[in-house]
């Protein structure tokens, strides 16, 4: 059975618990181990519905569906729940870990293609220009995490450039590109965009 479990409050305790069966069947929101309610099916919780805790706050669960991706938000009093999908925090981190990533991924297969000398991914583009490519991303990685909006932005462009010149570069030779490699990109790239707007949230907030 899936779960999340959250923190009412930054820092505190993970008191919150949200799980279901299958694809969002009997949804059970509980605090303290205590049952809060329970939406019964994926429409319902499409809709949104509201709990009240024995504090008085009220949460808000609802699935909510975007062009690229598919949110469970917890809200309470109509603010994210820390820890959430919709939280600008989390959001942030999931944009300065998709950097590092990508930064990481070009450093290592960088480094074994060209310390290697492997045939393989020297073929593919593999090589010292992808170990600039890393230390680049590195470095916007580590000016993302101290929210740079720049940096992030920066970082969407060139990465996007880079997919882009690549598809070019392989149908110049006559390859056909992958799909696969494309879908691996938008899903690489989605949280990033994501982090934009999770860094004016921050910033506005005083965070």
């Amino acid at each position: 059975m899936p779960k999340q479990s959250f923190a009412l409050e930054a820092g505190g305790e993970k008191r919150l618990e949200i799980s279901w069966k299958g694809i969002y069947k009997n949804v059970t929101i509980s605090l303290d181990g205590n049952s809060v309610g329970v939406i019964p099916d994926q429409k319902t919780l499409s809709a949104g519905q509201e709990f009240r805790l024995i504090d008085g706050s009220i949460i808000k669960v609802q699935l909510v569906k975007k062009f690229t991706s598919t949110e469970l938000q917890v809200l309470r009093n109509g603010q994210p729940v820390p820890g959430s999908a919709s939280d600008p925090q989390s959001q942030l981190k999931n944009a300065y870990g998709m950097v590092y990533f990508v930064a990481g991924l070009n450093l290592v297969l960088g480094l074994v293609s060209f310390l290697f000398n492997v045939e393989f991914l020297q073929q593919l583009g593999i090589g010292f220009g992808s170990i600039i490519f890393g230390l680049v991303f590195l470095i916007l990685g580590f000016f993302v995490q101290r929210k740079s909006t720049v940096a992030l932005i920066l970082a969407i462009a060139v990465f996007a450039l880079d997919g882009i010149l690549g598809l070019i570069l392989a149908a110049s030779q006559g390859y056909n590109p992958g799909a696969g490699g494309i879908i691996a990109r938008i899903f690489l790239i989605i949280p990033m965009f994501q982090g934009i707007g999770a860094i004016k949230a921050l910033k506005n907030k005083g965070a």
